[in-house]
């Protein structure tokens, strides 16, 4: 797992859900194809800052207030952001089905409560995962952050949960027809 993070930030406010994230209207059923992949990341964020997918850059660092990516479960929601550039999110807090289904897909997303106030948009940030600090490079100001869980660290540095399961199947003596 990649335990270092610099870029740049790009903030969200308070109430972020899942049909700002990735609007119902680019989402199809099953598994997303390269041209769908790429029509939700240009409609990603669109209801509140239109063309956010041109702004981003790769290795960006995406900040948000409390309740992101609440609503309905999609896995373009989670997909998206990762698709868009940024490495990490950090947020105030994260509903608990998208922060537990950003892990399942090998994406850190961490609740650092009152991040919203101590970053703004542009600052350039630097997140270090075994230390557990942020350090606002704009201001000076850094923040301890809260372990992940042992689990969800694991899943993470594996790429996510089919890596995980892939390699906890390969380390058994699994008998093979």
């Amino acid at each position: 797992m990649k335990t270092t993070f610099h870029g740049k930030a790009y903030k969200f406010g308070d109430n972020i859900d899942t049909d700002v994230i990735a609007p119902a209207m680019t989402i199809s059923f099953g598994h997303a194809d390269k041209a769908e992949q790429q029509d939700v990341m240009i409609h990603a964020f669109e209801s509140v800052r239109p063309d956010f997918y041109k702004e981003v850059q790769p290795g960006s660092i995406l900040i948000a207030g409390r309740n992101f990516g609440f609503g309905s479960h999609r896995e373009q929601a989670t997909t998206v952001i990762r698709d868009m550039g940024f490495d990490i999110l950090i947020a105030d807090s994260v509903a608990r089905l998208y922060q537990r289904n950003s892990i399942a897909i090998g994406f850190p997303v961490l609740e650092v409560p009152n991040i919203s106030d101590v970053v703004s948009e542009g600052d350039i940030l630097d997140v270090d995962l075994e230390k557990w600090v942020l350090t606002n490079c704009t201001t000076g100001k850094t923040i301890d952050i809260e372990p992940l869980s042992e689990m969800a660290i694991r899943i993470i540095s594996a790429g996510g949960i089919i890596g995980y399961m892939r390699q906890k199947l390969e380390g058994e003596n699994v008998c093979r027809v």
